[in-house]
């Protein structure tokens, strides 16, 4: 098994741009394992969409965090938890990524996930210990330059940022706020204008809410409370930006809910959850957004799983379990959105996310 060394960051790990129904099955599937400062890379069998090693990227010191492809897929933007860094890494034919020449940027305390605007102009990231986003933009060779302004005000400790598919605007999941944060965002600068916070109005305070996850069409959001156990579901305006809690809207999931993933037909939302070891199933309801709990939900994962990523196809789901160090692999039942075991394939220590190229 070759060893792949990468110098010049702390981390490095690759995360899919959002895919919809119409792309092909990925080939590649890369786990960053936050505790083993690596990158595991595997092969995708397409028929079945089980796993297989191909190599261990080492990266330098540090860990691996979170990361987003550029819309181009020729760059990779990583953040660094222990570093405060953002880096950019170029994607050669192979998948193996090289550090872009003067591209690691300061970011602020303790940088968690991405999120990059659909053309690929501008990338933000979330600064847990900063309460903050920083904001960079992306030049033609994937180089970074902090935006004017930045870093922008969030609610308190923004685990998760997201700029929606239109480009205009972006939210923060604040976990200590238990509120989503909602900016407009300026197409020619990448500057974030606050406009609103909502509250996600969870069962029982605290909330916590961790991440934020869009439906196909936009219209709706889902945000995960790791406290208080449920995910709370928002309508949201397209024009205006606004989020409003729908009816019914907490609903309940497992214990310590971190990150959410809708299909690529919107039929179907995943959550992980880290305390109680599974992955809760829903169907969404196309109208309201309200959620029904899928027979056989949760699916038992391995311990603690943190995330989640749905291959573009929609028949696979995969789930990083920071716990275990593996990856779960299920297929989903097109018609019910039921999960089965394909199996489960170990990874380095503390794997975070896993992403699918």
């Amino acid at each position: 098994m070759k060893q792949v060394f990468l110098l010049g960051s702390a981390t490095v790990l690759l995360f899919s741009a959002a895919c919809g129904s119409s792309r092909p099955p990925p080939s590649f599937a890369y786990v960053g394992n936050n505790g083993a400062s690596s990158v595991s890379v595997f092969r995708i069998d397409a028929g079945s969409g089980m796993l297989t090693l191909l190599e261990t990227v080492n990266t330098a010191p540090g860990g691996a965090t979170y990361c987003e492809f550029h819309p181009s897929g020729k760059f990779l933007f990583v953040s660094g938890q222990f570093s405060n860094v953002l880096s950019a890494y170029s994607i050669d034919a192979s998948g193996i990524p090289a550090l872009v020449a003067g591209s690691t940027v300061p970011t602020r305390a303790n940088p968690h996930n991405l999120s990059l605007d659909p053309a690929g102009r501008f990338v933000y990231v979330a600064n847990t210990s900063d309460n903050s986003v920083s904001g960079f933009g992306v030049g033609a060779n994937g180089t970074l330059t902090e935006i004017a302004g930045s870093p922008f005000a969030s609610g308190l400790t923004p685990y998760d940022v997201k700029v929606a598919d239109s480009g205009k605007f972006a939210y923060t999941a604040n976990r200590d706020s238990d509120d989503v944060s909602v900016y407009s965002v300026n197409a020619t600068t990448g500057v974030l204008t606050a406009i609103a916070k909502q509250s996600v109005g969870c069962r029982t305070a605290p909330c916590g809410p961790r991440a934020v996850e869009f439906s196909p069409s936009g219209g709706f959001a889902f945000v995960p409370n790791r406290f208080s156990n449920d995910v709370t579901v928002f309508s949201v305006n397209t024009t205006t930006g606004a989020v409003t809690p729908i009816a019914g809207s907490p609903f309940a999931a497992g214990t310590d809910p971190r990150s959410a993933a809708v299909d690529p037909s919107g039929r179907y939302l995943y959550v992980p959850n880290v305390g109680s070891g599974d992955v809760s199933a829903f169907s969404i309801d196309a109208k309201t957004g309200g959620l029904t709990p899928i027979a056989g939900s949760p699916y038992a994962s391995g311990a603690g799983p943190l995330s989640v990523e749905i291959d573009g196809s929609g028949r696979f789901v995969y789930v990083a379990n920071s716990g275990s160090n593996d990856v779960s692999i299920f297929r989903i039942d097109g018609t019910t959105g039921r999960l089965a075991t394909v199996g489960k394939v170990s990874t380095g220590a503390s794997p975070f996310s896993i992403a699918l190229r």
